[in-house]
């Protein structure tokens, strides 16, 4: 037996309105039909090529022809149909939508040849059925008529066919080429320049097996996103996969995409952290194949508008500005697009077309849909396909299969050339911080993690601490011409990080904590040590030392067996161990810069009280307390602060309670003390205040109570507040501690306990740390770890929530910190409030920050002394980190003579550029600002000893000085 005819039954009335919404099953079915029609033992006895028709109207059934009905036209054919076409001699395959068992129903009533058919040949021709079809269907979602031209593909398909049969490769090879270069002219009749198609591999160790082994073997481009950590783990388990990665890469048919060492939550971690990530990762990736991937994307959710700056200056041409995870970000669908960073200067070249799941039969029934919407849109058509090594669809390899003879639907390709070879960059955009929103805590819940939020507050609180140590002992370093970068330094950090928030169970936290505290002690004592000197005298005193740009104001302990310094230069308060915690000292420290004080006494006693009485802040008062910028008003029915003022104006700078939200908005019953109302928040009820001191430097009064649900009267949490003042400080510290809690569940974001703010003025703007830098506001949920800054025109307050991420504004004048959600075991909460502070990232780092005083057995001959070691005459511009000279070439490390010196990184904080000057303790020969690949981005002037340099929006600068 011969099939006459081959009729593939469709649930439409025409091409034209082709269903290409389908489920995988329906979908299967109908793509793998008019694949296997075009099968070359149909083809080769077949007069014509096979034909479609309407379900709800099909022929009559004639012997010798084969129908394939797919599931999805079950509704749409007349009532027994397919019966009758068996009776009339037709082979009718229905019911199936597996392209194997399809095959084999289809070729089971034919008689067996002599010789099996070449299996690579077949597959050409499903192939070609499959390609036929979504050339016939692009055609019509560009709105042109099908212009297949019929009778030359039918007569070379069929040639084809034929010559498959009679064993003849070569001639079969070359009429499947002709029948492909066919369509290919018909898709270019409508579309005539080039359409690119990219396959985008994801790669894990636990699915690096054979089928990544084909992948990277295979002819065709292929793009393998990966981390660096995992690429560490195939080189270490599996060389042999990690060198074909490398041959592909020389080959240019491997594209490595990524660069990171782990996927970190980017958007609610320090600058510090995603910048390690980045560039230790990269470091894995040239480690293992030779060179650091060129395209930067990544499948955790990690957008956000200041990448482009980073990246570009990491060396990389292109960025993937697609999620494959949760999330919220721009999504304009574009094939390739210039992503402009929050520095309104950095570009980069992105593309941001969804990926299509290449392992689904419904992605290949919608594909001529999306690629008819990039050729409509884009300024390149560009179609990407996402998935595992293993893909058990077959209609990628279709498509793959097509490339040897013609590229139908599109030329496979690599990111890094779809940047590279298409002409002109695509249009230019810019997306505000705003526009990007993580998932994390939605994660977190679902995952039934523990600590969802106190997890990223501890890992702030530990990296502000790791960056402070280093500082000492990298200046300590730099002063004595040593090397920076050290192995303890590295070790120590990557510890860190792999203890952040993703890792925060791993009983090496533990670990971590016993080694920073270490660093807290060794390192800033080896700083005091340089500064002192070998010849200083011995004499005992303290060293304070400052790690950040801008002056600190530190209250310090001081041992009570000694005198107490003068109120005089530096020292600012001297409190007389007026409580149990001893005498207590406030200094100031210049920016970069010590302070050395001694033990030995410089002054009378009675002058020193002189000064003390002339200090003496007034007492606290009933459910008040104040000092010399303050009075802050306890409510006498929260607990919490009811205002905030200067004591010689009215006005209420901000007002604070501790709260619970419940899920949905709630009628409240009227009582006597109110109307019946609604709200969404529990009743915070004080029971009671207590004054924990009342004179000296430090004023502190604490209110406690309880947090009551209004319908039945439950207590969901106690809570105790205590509030504090430190003299000569512009800030109101506050820490709250929960008990008894009622743990909240379900959706974090409307479910937990709070500390809410509310502020008078409902046109200030409020602006929030996104990675170090200020940025505005967009919808109701936002992240930010260092601060949030209410402003108007002539005040500002900025609340540090001390690491907590995660907040809600919930009106117009009032806001929430997110304390307790599922999972949260924590109960001790810190925040600090700064009023009126010009930089609220000093104000953060000033808050968070350790107070590194080390006691000396050395001492200058004076009792005290002070001085700055590194001076930027701009504030909006803080230092990050000491580095090591890294020099792009030979004839830069030697035009100095030994190449001394080392490297600084800057970062500008506030979104506004401007020329600034940086002073060192030595005078510099030669200065110039470098990439973070170490590339020369221009040469810097000096004016005696200050170094000259302009800063961009949001820029992250490294300046390189050699000195003599």
């Amino acid at each position: 037996m011969t099939y006459s005819d081959v009729i593939i039954l469709i649930p439409s009335h025409s091409l034209e309105d082709f269903p290409t919404e389908q489920g995988d099953v329906p979908a299967a079915g109908l793509l793998n039909a008019f694949a296997v029609a075009w099968h070359p033992r149909f083809l080769a006895r077949m007069p014509q090529l096979p034909r479609w028709h309407r379900a709800d109207d099909p022929p009559h059934a004639q012997a010798g022809q084969l129908v394939l009905i797919p599931d999805i036209c079950d509704g749409w054919l007349p009532h027994g149909w397919a019966e009758r076409a068996r009776e009339a001699g037709a082979v009718v395959v229905d019911h199936l939508h597996l392209r194997e068992e399809m095959v084999a129903a289809a070729l089971a009533p034919l008689e067996p040849l002599d010789v099996e058919l070449d299996s690579d040949l077949v597959a050409d021709f499903f192939a070609l059925g499959t390609c036929w079809l979504q050339v016939e269907l692009l055609t019509r979602h560009m709105r042109n008529f099908g212009n297949i031209d019929e009778i030359r593909l039918q007569n070379r398909a069929i040639a084809a066919a034929r010559a498959v049969v009679a064993q003849d490769r070569e001639t079969a090879e070359a009429h499947l080429r002709t029948s492909f270069e066919i369509l290919l002219e018909a898709r270019e009749r409508f579309y005539p320049v080039d359409c690119f198609l990219l396959d985008l591999c994801l790669v894990i160790p636990e699915v690096a097996n054979e089928q990544l082994r084909k992948v990277l073997e295979a002819p065709g481009p292929v793009n393998v996103l990966l981390t660096g950590r995992d690429l560490q783990k195939l080189a270490d388990e599996q060389p042999d996969l990690v060198e074909l990665m490398r041959a592909g890469i020389a080959a240019e048919r491997v594209e490595l995409i990524g660069g990171e060492r782990d996927e970190t939550a980017v958007p609610v971690l320090p600058a510090a952290s995603w910048l390690h990530e980045l560039q230790a990762g990269q470091r894995i990736f040239e480690r293992c194949v030779g060179r650091s991937p060129r395209v930067w994307g990544r499948r955790r959710f990690g957008l956000t508008s200041a990448w482009p700056q980073i990246l570009k200056k990491c060396g990389y041409v292109g960025a993937l500005h697609v999620v494959l995870d949760d999330g919220i970000y721009p999504d304009a669908e574009m094939s390739r697009f210039r992503w402009q960073g929050c520095d309104g200067e950095s570009t980069i070249e992105a593309f941001s077309r969804i990926p299509l799941a290449a392992d689904t039969a419904s992605t290949f029934l919608r594909f001529p849909v999306r690629m008819a919407e990039s050729m409509d849109h884009d300024h390149i058509a560009a179609v990407c396909f996402a998935r595992w090594p293993e893909v058990r669809a077959p209609w990628l390899g279709d498509l793959q299969r097509s490339q040897k003879y013609a590229p139908v639907l599109g030329k496979f390709i690599t990111f890094e050339h779809l940047f590279a070879v298409t002409g002109a960059p695509g249009k230019l955009s810019q997306h505000s911080a705003s526009e990007y929103f993580s998932p994390f805590l939605l994660q977190h819940a679902a995952r039934r993690d523990a600590d969802p939020l106190t997890r990223y507050a501890g890992h702030t609180r530990r990296r502000i601490a790791f960056d402070a140590a280093n500082w000492c002992r990298a200046l300590s370093a730099a002063l004595q011409g040593q090397t920076i970068e050290v192995a303890a330094e590295q070790e120590l950090e990557l510890l860190l990080e792999d203890c952040g928030p993703d890792r925060s169970e791993t009983a090496e936290l533990a670990n971590l904590e016993d080694r920073l505290q270490t660093a807290l002690q060794e390192w800033p004592q080896q700083l005091a040590t340089t500064l002192l000197g070998a010849k200083a005298p011995q004499r005992r005193g303290v060293m304070l030392l400052n790690p950040y740009r801008f002056p600190r104001r530190m209250l310090v302990s001081w041992p009570s067996d000694v005198p107490l310094p003068v109120v005089s230069g530096t020292v600012k308060f001297v409190d007389e161990a007026t409580t149990n915690q001893g005498p207590r000292v406030t200094v100031d420290v210049p920016g970069c810069g010590f302070v050395w004080l001694s033990y030995e006494e410089t002054t009378q006693p009675e002058v020193r009280k002189a000064v003390d009485n002339a200090r003496r802040l007034p007492p606290v008062g009933d459910w008040v307390m104040r000092n010399e910028r303050f009075e802050v008003s306890f409510n006498p029915a929260t607990g919490g602060i009811l205002q905030v003022r200067h004591p010689l104006k009215r006005e209420n700078r901000f007002s604070q309670l501790v709260a619970f939200r419940f899920p949905r908005e709630r009628q409240l019953p009227a009582t006597e003390d109110r109307p019946a109302t609604k709200s969404q928040y529990a009743e915070t009820r004080c029971l009671g205040q207590e004054v924990l001191c009342d004179s000296g430097p430090v004023l502190e009064v604490a209110t406690f109570g309880e947090i009551v649900d209004q319908l039945n009267g439950a207590c969901l949490a106690r809570f105790r507040q205590r509030t504090r003042l430190i003299a000569y400080r512009p800030e109101i510290q506050i820490e709250v501690e929960l008990s008894d809690v009622k743990l909240p569940d379900g959706d974090p974001w409307n479910h937990y306990f709070c500390m809410r703010f509310a502020w008078d003025s409902s046109s200030a703007a409020i602006t929030r740390s996104l990675l170090d830098g200020a940025q505005q506001l967009g919808g109701d949920r936002f992240e930010s770890t260092e601060y949030l800054e209410i402003a108007d025109e002539t005040e500002r307050i900025t609340i540090i929530p001390h690491g907590l991420p995660f907040h809600r504004k919930t009106g117009p004048r009032m806001l929430d910190t997110l304390l307790v959600v599922a999972g949260e075991t924590s109960r001790t909460f810190r925040f600090t409030v700064a009023v009126d502070h010009p930089y609220p990232l000093e104000a953060a780092r000033d808050a968070l920050g350790p107070v590194l005083a080390v006691p000396t057995t050395q001492g200058f001959a004076q009792s005290g002394t002070s001085g700055w070691l590194l001076h930027l005459d701009v504030r909006n511009v803080q230092i990050l980190r000491l580095l090591d000279l890294q020099s792009d070439n030979e004839e830069e490390t030697t035009a100095v003579g030994k190449a001394s010196g080392w490297a600084i990184r800057l970062l500008e904080t506030e979104g506004r550029g401007r020329p600034a000057r940086l002073r060192t303790w030595q005078q510099p020969l030669k200065a110039r600002k470098r990439d973070l690949r170490g590339q020369t981005v221009t040469e810097l002037a000096i004016e005696g000893d200050v170094v000259l340099f302009d800063m961009a929006p949001y820029e992250l600068a490294e300046l390189e000085l050699y000195f003599a």
